[in-house]
């Protein structure tokens, strides 16, 4: 099987998008032929094969091929590592699915609504997910009325400030004082044109990975995350740079992991989501609140998913098989 296992993207995420691909292609090599194709705006290079880094070959995006060793390669399953604009945004899946190939995402207009974060909470709010209230800033919302909004719609501080499309906590910043107010919306509005001030929910942070196929559905154990003194949240540094302890399975109640996983699950059907998602959550007494989904979830060596599939007794080959293979089949109409 010719296995298109795409990277990179355009975004403050590609760097993560990266290093998930390149650990990806580590378990895949050796039972499929894994071309690396890395996307960076109109620049799309295959760069590696079976593990071995190659001369960038050109892509052909007329038919979504590349020519190696003398012969035209077509691609049997496209394995979407790209976090953040264009593959978590649904703009390289629609492509894919104009151009006939499977893929590992969600559909498009899946893939899309979830990424953005003020749209996907309207919808889910409507499902009833209960989730911090918030207020949607955008370049054209007069600076002078922020504060005013914020305040009365959320409460008094701190708050969080975020873009509403964007991951990796990019952008994102606790607003404790209103000095810091302008600063953290001009930071966010510098990763998106629409941001969000959102309530601060204090609690036990927690996230659980969830994928279904055609025969079998995956409820993976729910981790705990537990940033270090020095950080305020779960933010780059927590997530890349060690400054977290991550606890799988998370030290909560039967009941309440139950409920985080009964969430998951709800939120990937009412989304139509396909191939594997990841929903972070904060657990404050008996109430769970809805952070945000990840439909392309990371999947570096410290990525989440990747430890709660090892702590549910999957090897992550084992898992790439089944999302691969399922991925096929929904094309198929299997």
């Amino acid at each position: 099987m010719n296995v298109a296992l795409i990277y990179g993207g355009n975004s403050s995420e590609r760097e993560i998008s990266v290093m998930s691909g390149k650990h990806i292609a580590g378990h895949l090599n050796g039972s499929h032929n894994v071309f690396e194709i890395d996307i960076y705006q109109t620049k799309w290079k295959l760069v590696a094969v079976n593990g071995k880094e190659i001369q960038p070959v050109e892509v052909d995006k007329n038919a979504f091929t590349v020519m190696w060793e003398g012969e035209r390669v077509f691609f049997d399953v496209a394995l979407l590592m790209i976090h953040g604009t264009p593959g978590e945004d649904g703009l390289f899946i629609s492509y894919l699915e104009m151009m006939g190939i499977p893929h590992t995402g969600c559909p498009a207009r899946v893939a899309f609504l979830a990424f953005d974060k003020y749209a996907c909470k309207c919808f889910l709010r409507r499902e009833g997910v209960r989730m911090p209230r918030d207020v949607r800033i955008t370049k054209e919302t007069p600076a002078d009325t922020w504060l005013e909004q914020a305040d009365r719609m959320l409460g008094p501080m701190p708050w969080f400030v975020k873009p509403v499309a964007g991951g990796s906590s990019f952008g994102i910043s606790k607003v404790c004082d209103a000095a810091e107010l302008l600063p953290a919306v001009e930071k966010a509005l510098k990763e998106d044109k629409v941001v969000l001030i959102e309530e601060f929910i204090d609690g036990t942070e927690v996230t659980n990975g969830y994928m279904k196929t055609e025969t079998k559905e995956y409820v993976l154990p729910v981790t705990e995350i537990v940033p270090h003194s020095q950080c305020d949240f779960f933010d780059y540094n927590a997530k890349y740079k060690g400054a977290s302890t991550e606890i799988t399975p998370a030290r909560i109640s039967p009941e309440m992991t139950g409920l985080v996983q009964q969430t998951t699950k709800l939120i990937y059907d009412a989304l139509l989501c396909k191939g594997v998602i990841r929903v972070d959550y904060i657990i404050r007494g008996s109430d769970l609140f809805f952070l945000e989904v990840n439909t392309v979830p990371g999947m570096t060596s410290l990525s989440l998913v990747p430890q709660e599939i090892e702590a549910a007794g999957m090897t992550l080959h084992e898992f790439l098989e089944e999302l691969i293979h399922s991925a096929i089949n929904e094309h198929q109409g299997i």
